[in-house]
């Protein structure tokens, strides 16, 4: 089992054509609070916040709390520092991990998202050298479907009523992509 650089957990900023990552902070709830409150964004995520109190409290839970030394938050940035998403990179061990999104509403269906997972998977495989991300999506999110497809992850399976959300149990499908995979694809690119 390979131990964890608490070094390489504090995300790294990366920069891509149109957007700046950077580490999350507690006071991006302000500006991600209409993401999380949204009741249509978050049917994949969980329940919608009822206030930014709500927001807060996660992100200090993810930056600071009991995961927060195997994960990796970035916030996804358009020029002049406006945030317009969240990138998260959970579970680190072992060489692998599990990543996913969240993007303001005005924002989602421009190709930010696939744009902004595309510099931390190439970050994550080059720099953090992990071996495999996984992103977990639920059937219906046909938009992160197309953005793991888009970035080369593989379809490998369906997990039943695994994942609670709004009083029932949904199905997540789970994507993979492995270093070797990435390497080639970001090459041929």
């Amino acid at each position: 089992m390979r131990s964890i650089d608490p070094t390489m957990l504090t995300p790294a900023t990366l920069a891509t054509a149109r957007l700046t990552l950077r580490d999350l902070k507690v006071a991006d709830a302000i500006a991600l609070f209409p993401a999380f409150s949204d009741a249509r964004t978050m049917r994949f995520f969980g329940d919608p916040h009822a206030t930014v109190a709500d927001t807060e409290a996660l992100f200090d839970h993810v930056i600071r709390g009991a995961g927060a030394e195997t994960s990796r938050q970035w916030a996804i940035c358009l020029a002049g520092n406006r945030v317009i998403g969240s990138l998260s990179v959970n579970g680190i061990a072992n060489g692998m991990a599990r990543m996913g999104f969240i993007l303001l509403k005005d924002h989602q269906g421009k190709g930010y998202a696939a744009e902004a997972a595309g510099a931390v998977l190439d970050h994550e495989f080059r720099t953090a050298r992990l071996h495999r991300i996984t992103m977990h999506i639920d059937p219906e999110n046909l938009r992160s479907r197309r953005v793991a497809e888009k970035l080369g992850f593989t379809l490998e399976g369906r997990m039943r009523e695994s994942f609670p959300i709004a009083g029932a149990f949904r199905d997540e499908l789970v994507f993979g992509l492995l270093a070797r995979e990435w390497r080639v694809r970001s090459h041929a690119a």
